[in-house]
């Protein structure tokens, strides 16, 4: 069922049920008012037949002939009589009366009965030391046919008023949610192709405009993400057929004529120099994708970063004993907390990054590593002289195969930045980059202390 069937089905049951509730509240109130308002007539009409034929000998001449022309404007079928109660003997009623009736006229003082459409009501009186019953009954003819009328009326307005509603609503309902159909056909027309499409926005501060303002987002950054793929192709194509053309042109060169082995070994210096750039590059896409896909599964640990450090830096100078790092750990005193949580290998991974960048970017130059700890986070700093960064490339630099001008005749993947950012962002923590042109770049890593 359409939005628009449910709510004006929705918004007819609705209107139907306050309706019902409503006219039975006015039948009800109506009803009741009528009978209260016919019992006072009729206990009128028990007063006066008490005065003509109880008290008629108290009055005089022109009081009882005021009396009597009060008593000739009698209520629809009215019957009155009056009886006298004697002691241990029955009633002698001219009319009948329901037997519940009969036996609460001589006991109640005043009593106020219906039977049907008749209404009565019973007095007792005393006079001249003896008890008489007055009983009058009557039927509201007009009151019940105003109130036949007035449940005749509301029926028919709610047998003609509810369909009436609906389709009123329906045609509500169905202009109301126009913008919300056209919002569909023009988001159903958006494709890979014009990512650039966007719906329209009347008004940003209602419903409508919110839910196309957030639409709208989404767009953008499936549009963000689809120019990212497309760049991260094209850059991923281009570091990777880089080296296999040289690997493949040194090959054909070494195989098409006979050579010394000198030449030989200098051709497999050059294949094994590429491929291990090849190597790296692919490693580094592998790694990337893998934290990218499993956010939610990687495994952290308690570690202590300062230990954690000093073993990360024996691993580099194993991997490049020629740098010129130098780690300086600052330890206010024995309480100095240095415990963060880690997935020791992804860390590794990132620090040894940002240590190979420093020595690279500055033709292993000194580099000095900084490691110094505050009351909710660690802070490592990694300083070199190197080429640095110009500002225009500042912000892009961690993006995936981004690398500045100056930098592009120096080997490299242009991943490792952006895989070490991604892990330091998983941890929690935060990567700034300082850096001033041909005067070297100073990069401060912070982590949350456990």
């Amino acid at each position: 069922m359409k939005i628009s069937s449910r709510l004006s089905l929705t918004f007819s049951v609705i209107a139907s049920t306050l309706f019902i509730a409503f006219s039975l509240t006015v039948y009800f109130f109506s009803a009741n008012y009528r009978k209260e308002d016919f019992q006072d007539r009729l206990k009128e009409r028990v007063e006066i037949t008490e005065k003509i034929f109880l008290e008629k000998d108290s009055f005089s001449p022109s009081e009882f002939e005021k009396i009597n022309d009060q008593f000739l404007h009698t209520l629809p079928e009215e019957t009155e009589e009056v009886v006298e109660i004697q002691p241990n003997k029955p009633l002698k009623l001219e009319h009948d009366y329901p037997e519940e009736i009969r036996e609460k006229l001589e006991s109640t003082e005043t009593l106020e009965f219906e039977s049907g459409k008749m209404q009565g009501m019973s007095k007792i009186f005393h006079v001249n030391g003896k008890d008489y019953l007055i009983i009058v009954t009557a039927i509201d003819k007009v009151g019940l046919q105003n109130l036949t009328f007035l449940k005749s009326l509301l029926t028919f307005i709610f047998l003609g008023g509810v369909p009436l509603i609906f389709i009123t609503s329906i045609i509500i309902a169905k202009r109301a949610l126009l913008p919300i159909s056209n919002k569909i056909d023009l988001a159903n027309s958006i494709s890979a192709s014009n990512l650039h499409q966007r719906l329209t926005i009347y008004n940003e501060n209602d419903e409508l405009g919110k839910m196309a303002i957030a639409f709208n987002k989404v767009l953008d950054r499936l549009e963000a993400s689809f120019e990212a793929q497309k760049a991260f192709i094209r850059n991923a194509s281009h570091e990777i057929r880089n080296p296999l053309t040289a690997i493949l042109g040194e090959a054909e060169i070494a195989i098409s004529k006979s050579r010394s082995r000198e030449d030989y070994k200098e051709s497999l210096s050059v294949v094994l120099s590429e491929a291990e750039t090849l190597n790296s590059t692919v490693n580094n896409l592998l790694q990337l994708s893998k934290v990218n896909a499993n956010e939610e599964n990687i495994l952290y640990e308690v570690i202590s970063f300062n230990h954690f450090l000093i073993h990360t830096k024996e691993n580099y100078d194993f991997q490049n004993p020629d740098n010129l790092v130098t780690l300086t750990i600052l330890e206010g005193d024995e309480t100095s907390n240095f415990n963060v949580l880690a997935n020791t290998n992804l860390l590794n991974t990132a620090i040894i990054n940002l240590i190979d960048n420093a020595s690279k970017f500055s033709s292993n130059q000194p580099v000095e590593i900084e490691l110094t700890s505050s009351e909710d986070h660690i802070e490592l700093k990694i300083t070199d002289k190197g080429i640095g960064i110009p500002e225009k490339d500042l912000e892009k630099i961690i993006t995936p195969f981004y690398r500045g001008n100056n930098a592009i005749k120096i080997k490299g993947s242009g991943i490792g930045l952006s895989l070490s950012s991604k892990i330091i962002e998983l941890h929690k923590g935060t990567l700034e980059i300082k850096s001033e042109l041909s005067s070297g770049t100073e990069i401060v890593v912070k982590l949350p202390l456990i």
